[in-house]
């Protein structure tokens, strides 16, 4: 490849010129993502996770049944004026409940804290081999992208995955499947401002959970596995 270089005549550094030229030809140094290696023993796969060292706070029942009355009467109000929140909050703050100084607080607490819910799931499953099977596409999946099978990553169900059912029965249906063990080492995040929802998961488990979810769930079109840095890497 010939390169032509233009400098002025009067330019004293023309070894600097050169050299810079050089340097802008060289082939773009691209940096390899590190392969993946768990941060936990081997044995790990035999024994429950390690718990937290600390007790998870405890939620009385007086907190749970007020805050309880607080998201029902702010879904109320919503239904009353759709597709205008401010007005909503407006209605809530002038009710006689709020009379009592705590309103504009109370308002951002009920409208912000339900934007996400999780979904925690149970180590009674006992798995087998069909659950670790993989396709030739998704096992060549696996190769390409040097995945390892206790990576985790996430099946992205969308509003449109869910129709004519709406994301909220949806999300109940896969509360109730992961509460009772149907799905091994899957938790699910539900991002309300989306609306979708994240079913995280193993990759030894993820075929089967994505089959799982479009057969037992009822899901149209195709869903959307994602990992960590890489992005989209198959569709189901």
């Amino acid at each position: 490849m010939d390169v032509c270089l233009h400098y002025k005549k009067d330019q004293d550094k023309l070894n600097d010129v050169v050299f810079i030229t050089q340097r802008a030809l060289e082939d773009f140094p691209c940096r390899a993502l590190p392969a993946f290696t768990p941060w936990f023993p081997s044995t790990a796969d035999r024994s429950l996770p390690i718990k937290p060292k600390n007790a998870p706070p405890v939620i009385s029942s007086k907190l749970l049944k007020s805050s309880r009355c607080q998201r029902s009467e702010f879904e109320l109000y919503r239904s009353q004026c759709p597709g205008n929140e401010e007005v909503c909050k407006r209605k809530l703050l002038t009710s006689p409940e709020a009379d009592d100084g705590k309103g504009p607080a109370r308002v951002e607490n009920v409208s912000e804290k339900f934007q996400r819910s999780w979904s925690v799931f149970s180590h009674k499953m006992k798995t087998n081999e069909s659950t670790q099977s993989f396709s030739r596409q998704f096992h060549k999946t696996i190769e390409t992208y040097r995945l390892h099978f206790h990576q985790r990553a996430k099946w992205i169900i969308g509003e449109l995955n869910c129709a004519p059912q709406s994301v909220e029965e949806v999300w109940t249906k896969l509360n109730h499947a992961i509460k009772h063990s149907r799905l091994p080492a899957c938790n699910a995040n539900f991002q309300r401002n989306l609306p979708q929802i994240w079913v995280y998961c193993d990759i030894l488990y993820c075929e089967f959970i994505g089959h799982f979810l479009r057969q037992k769930l009822q899901l149209s079109g195709e869903i959307t596995l994602a990992v960590h840095k890489l992005g989209n890497i198959f569709k189901l």
